[in-house]
């Protein structure tokens, strides 16, 4: 097993509601102070799919694979996946580093051996 990715998120300094998304606002209490805090990439596999038709900025790689993870702090969040034959529904996942030219969302793949 191996250290997970670390993932950012937004949070208010006022109330404590976490943003997954680079806003200047609160969406809770509309403080305008956000801080940055840092969580580790570990959670669990609700669904993931195959994007087929990529759009244009993504043509170049061809089709691959986004996931929603459930991250162990609560959060469901949407990024990159690295599927695995054999992989499941449910199954732990880590956020892994890869090599994307454009890195935007992170990336997961299934943690074996846990």
């Amino acid at each position: 097993m191996f250290k997970p990715e670390m993932i950012s998120f937004h949070q208010c300094t006022n109330c404590g509601a976490l943003e997954a998304g680079c806003i200047d606002t609160c969406a809770s209490c509309l403080h305008s102070d956000m801080g940055k805090i840092q969580v580790p990439g570990l959670g669990k596999l609700v669904s993931w799919t195959t994007i087929r038709k990529p759009p244009l900025r993504f043509k170049e790689e061809g089709a691959y694979h986004v996931g929603v993870v459930d991250l162990d702090n609560g959060f469901r969040i949407t990024g990159r996946f690295l599927p695995e034959q054999g992989d499941e529904l449910g199954d732990r996942v880590v956020a892994v580093r890869t090599h994307l030219a454009e890195q935007t969302t992170p990336t997961f793949r299934v943690q074996k051996n846990v």
